[in-house]
């Protein structure tokens, strides 16, 4: 089962073309045991009723002639075909349903002769064993040699058959026993004109499916690619609806799908770009009128509460705008990406390091991934003091690690670090530890390139942050 599991194809068109061969096949072999069936009954029905017919002749001879002219007349029904002979004793009869009625239609046959009960044995491959000799007739030409299946001319010769033999025995009044042997050729089961046919005809049918399942699949093929893209946050123009019904309605279902879910995410990017944008205006009068407080100490506390929440709502606004930012994609060389990044960060006086600097090609949204490498090293700076970049290619696609060699983060509180506005550290500030927004947008970007990003502690120390993104 496992050696068939890796042969059955995996793909669409693939396994409808398997199918049809195998149907192809089924039916010509079908065909065939119908044709051998029908030519088998009907060479079977004639050559037994010659050799009833024969028998019946010859025993009705018999009866009528004296003893002493049984072996001439004998002689007179011998041929290549046929051999007859007048014997004392019977062998026993068949006792196959075939067998049994050949004998009770021979002996309606012989009604009016005075016989005992007839015998009819068919040996399959006793038809060579008459032992009538020379006097059987002419003798049968010689059997081409093995694989030599054309005549002289170069035609093919007809399948040679292959012969069994049919003896009938009738007891006579006088004690004599009359011996028919009749000799029926059955042709072969197979030629090469059938094989021949059999293999034009299933790559005449392998080659039609395959053109028209390729040309029926194809919609199915572009959806697949589309779907693809949009699952990384790629802009997909609405697909044309084309194809089988099948394929035209799941294609409609695409369409439909991803313009709610565009409008969705717009509406829901517009909502909190406009609570961010109304919230501007309260919490500017809310400052001037704190100013007015004369205590000192309470001042400055609802100031600085009042700066964060504009830190807050200014930070939703750049993050909505960016995630309603439509960037095309551009093949890029990834490593010269992180280049370009770690280099931002060395001239401001970070600690970066980068390894695996080989190119690696790879289509992304350049300026979007850009911003999620630049959170997440800038996230190691501050909290590890430096960052150890490495990025290498795998099975699955690219692999990005960043390391750092600061605290790490608790183990159960792992996760909860990608929700936005949540700082895992309490002391952590707009000045320090920024408001909680990197970690979320750094995700969000890498998993709308169709991507994953994990946090763990590192054995010997401080945490790393793993991006994965799939084989373009």
């Amino acid at each position: 089962m496992a050696m068939l599991r890796r042969l059955w194809p995996s793909s669409l068109a693939g396994r409808l073309v398997v199918l049809l061969v195998a149907a192809l096949a089924l039916a010509q072999i079908a065909l065939l045991v119908v044709l051998r069936s029908q030519r088998d009954a009907m060479v079977d029905g004639i050559a037994h009723s010659q050799a009833l017919n024969q028998t019946v002749t010859f025993v009705r001879l018999l009866a009528a002639y004296p003893p002493d002219e049984g072996e001439r007349i004998a002689a007179a029904f011998r041929s290549r075909e046929t051999c007859a002979g007048v014997t004392q004793a019977a062998p026993p009869p068949g006792d196959t349903s075939v067998e049994r009625g050949l004998a009770r239609i021979l002996k309606r046959m012989l009604h009016g002769v005075e016989t005992g009960e007839p015998g009819v044995t068919i040996d399959p491959d006793g038809a060579d064993e008459h032992g009538c000799g020379a006097s059987a007739g002419p003798p049968a030409p010689p059997a081409p040699p093995d694989g030599d299946d054309d005549d002289d001319n170069g035609r093919p010769r007809p399948p040679r058959p292959h012969a069994a033999a049919v003896i009938m025995t009738v007891p006579l009044a006088d004690g004599r026993v009359a011996t028919m042997r009749s000799r029926i050729e059955v042709p072969g089961q197979w030629n090469r004109a059938a094989t021949l046919s059999f293999l034009i005809s299933s790559l005449a049918v392998a080659l039609m499916a395959v053109i028209v399942i390729r040309l029926e699949t194809r919609s199915l093929r572009t959806l697949a690619a589309a779907s693809e893209r949009f699952g990384r946050g790629e802009a997909v123009e609405r697909l044309p609806e084309i194809g089988p019904s099948e394929a035209v309605a799941v294609t409609r279902a695409f369409n439909t799908m991803q313009e709610r879910l565009s409008l969705f995410l717009k509406d829901r990017l517009r909502l909190l770009a406009s609570i961010s944008h109304d919230l501007r205006t309260p919490l500017t009068t809310l400052r001037l009128k704190a100013e007015f407080i004369e205590d000192e100490a309470m001042r400055e506390d609802i100031v600085a509460t009042l700066d964060e929440l504009t830190v807050i709502c200014e930070a939703t606004l750049a993050f909505t705008r960016a995630e309603a930012t439509t960037e095309p994609t551009a093949t890029i060389d990834l490593a010269g990406l992180i280049g370009d990044v770690a280099e931002e960060f060395r001239l401001a006086g970070g600690a970066v390091a980068v390894s695996g600097a080989a190119p690696l090609p790879y289509p992304c949204r350049p300026v979007a991934l850009k911003r999620a490498l630049r959170n997440l090293i800038e996230n190691a700076i501050r909290y590890g003091g430096h960052a150890d970049v490495t990025a290498a290619p795998d099975a699955g696609g690219v692999r990005i690690t960043i390391d750092d060699s600061g605290p790490g983060l608790p183990e159960g509180r792992i996760e909860e670090a990608f929700q936005p506005f949540v700082r895992i550290e309490p002391s952590r500030n707009a000045e320090t530890g920024g408001i909680g927004l990197g970690l979320a947008i750094a995700r969000s970007i890498i998993r709308a390139h169709g991507g994953t990003l994990a946090l763990a502690n590192r054995p010997e120390g401080g945490l790393r942050a793993e991006i994965s993104l799939p084989r373009a």
